[in-house]
């Protein structure tokens, strides 16, 4: 069935006359009716009562009317979905490293909701490593990762966030100040085999500890912040995650020198997202804080 019939049946009905509505269709009068009288061969029904004048829409014909807007107005919105453009537009899978997922699925959430009504999420989270092997073949579109090695060559990365590194500990713990604290007390090392981990591991390397002292492996942030407040010991984590655990009398510690995480959204540099990158790092940049 042509839809454009049922564009002129419908502009027949918003204006009441056909010639009116073939004035505004640009079309001659004959070439509208022969149109409408095609319709109602192929839909076998009399549209219009032509027994009085001008003709009336029969009740058929007005339930045809009705559904017909429903369904030009879908014509449309599928025409427009498919327009070239370079906005968001479908159905995207998309990985978040699991530290920083709290933090930024939220703000990207409602970011999305005013900025890209037309497009649809699904999320995954995960280790940086694994996330960039799944959009290197296929299986997500784009990721948020940890630049902390670097990435394959056939991914394209567009900064979103740095985040600086501090220590954190329990305040009374600190009564011989960072020295003391790096040289004696238990420290709790996030995952060393992920990209927070080996930054964190760089750093550590720079301080020296003795050999009696204890470091304990975790892979959840918020157990090794619980521990941390609890006051059995310390740890050094992006400033975000420190802030966003920390309670009671835990101080942060800046470094000497600064340490930071760079926070990229990795997308196949052939892919057939490439063209809307910039548009879903815009609903990212900025609320990784």
């Amino acid at each position: 069935m042509q839809t454009r019939a049922l564009r002129s049946l419908v502009k027949i009905s918003a204006v009441g006359s056909f010639a009116t509505a073939a004035d505004q269709l640009n079309m001659t009068l004959s070439a509208l009716s022969m149109q409408i009288k095609s319709l109602e061969g192929e839909l076998d029904v009399n549209l219009f009562d032509r027994s009085v004048r001008p003709p009336r829409l029969t009740p058929i014909g007005r339930s045809i009317v009705h559904e017909a807007k429903a369904l030009l107005q879908r014509e449309d919105s599928l025409v427009e979905l498919c327009r070239p453009s370079d906005a968001l537009v479908g159905h995207f899978r998309l990985g978040f490293i699991t530290t920083a997922a709290v933090r930024l699925l939220p703000p990207f959430l409602e970011s999305a909701k005013q900025s890209a009504p037309h497009a649809m999420f699904e999320f995954e989270t995960g280790l940086s490593s694994t996330l960039q092997n799944k959009v290197l073949t296929g299986q997500l579109d784009a990721a948020v990762v940890t630049d902390a090695d670097g990435l394959p060559g056939a991914l394209s990365a567009t900064v979103i966030g740095k985040e600086p590194f501090v220590f954190a500990a329990h305040q009374k713990l600190m009564t011989d100040g960072m020295s003391g604290l790096l040289a004696d007390q238990t420290f709790f090392h996030f995952m060393p085999n992920t990209g927070i981990g080996k930054l964190i591991a760089y750093e550590m390397a720079k301080h020296k500890r003795r050999d009696t002292a204890k470091t304990v492996v975790l892979d959840n942030l918020e157990a090794i912040m619980e521990c941390v407040t609890s006051g059995i010991g310390f740890t050094l984590l992006p400033e975000p995650d420190v802030d966003r655990y920390r309670t009671g009398p835990v101080q942060k510690v800046l470094l000497p020198r600064p340490l930071r995480r760079t926070l990229v959204l990795a997308t196949l540099r052939e892919g057939a997202l490439a063209p809307r990158e910039a548009a879903l790092a815009s609903l990212l940049v900025g609320q990784h804080s």
